[in-house]
């Protein structure tokens, strides 16, 4: 309009006060458009800076942007919490099967996702995301599940569940030494498998221990 109104006025058939009002109406623009930018950038650098908070909050309570894009409709995001103990059996892309109690007869496989950095100092617990498949869309916010850890098919020692006698804050296993003599043997146990229970260490495969009645030799 500014431009146009110049050419106007050179050729003498516009008068010079509508183009400095055009010019003015300019100007005015000019300024409203750079305060629009400016309280735009604003606003982009505060949502930037919530943005940082709310992914600090999330992070501490075990999530993740990244893992909240990357489901889809037909995967679920279960949190769980690892009791201390079991710190060393939990790793990222570790299989598990998750048991609602909602859905009793129900079982979905998943896989760990991520593992928070700190523990929980209320339940010294470590909080595990997991992504359980839920092609159904049977699974609801807030539903409480046991979570079964190490479901991948694997090579394992176990022996029946009856055979460990916990002592304090260690398990024991009683270990025939020869010349009917046995010995108690420290074990690190792992998960448990229907009436038996994973050994990580403390034993062989060819040992025998004392299964059924083992706890009537605890001290």
């Amino acid at each position: 309009m500014v431009r146009r109104l110049e050419k106007l006025v050179e050729a003498g058939t516009e008068s010079l006060r509508e183009v400095t009002a055009e010019r003015a109406n300019l100007i005015q623009v000019e300024i409203t458009g750079r305060q629009e930018v400016h309280q735009a950038e604003t606003a982009l650098r505060m949502a930037r800076r919530e943005e940082a908070v709310q992914a600090r909050r999330l992070q501490q309570a075990g999530l993740s942007i990244e893992l909240l894009r990357s489901v889809t409709s037909d995967v679920d995001i279960v949190m769980a919490e690892v009791p201390e103990g079991r710190l060393n059996q939990v790793r990222i892309g570790q299989g598990c099967v998750a048991r609602l109690f909602g859905l009793p007869k129900e079982r979905f496989p998943g896989r760990v996702q991520s593992i928070a950095p700190v523990l929980s100092p209320e339940r010294r617990s470590l909080r595990v995301l997991f992504t359980i498949d839920d092609p159904d869309d049977k699974l609801r916010p807030g539903m409480f599940a046991e979570i079964g850890l190490g479901t991948d098919s694997r090579e394992a020692l176990l022996v029946p569940a009856d055979a460990i006698l916990h002592i304090g804050r260690s398990d024991y296993v009683l270990v025939a030494d020869g010349d009917n003599t046995w010995r108690v043997a420290e074990v690190q146990v792992g998960d448990p498998y229907r009436n038996e229970v994973q050994i990580l260490d403390g034993l062989r495969g060819t040992d025998q221990v004392i299964a059924k009645g083992a706890i009537l030799f605890k001290p």
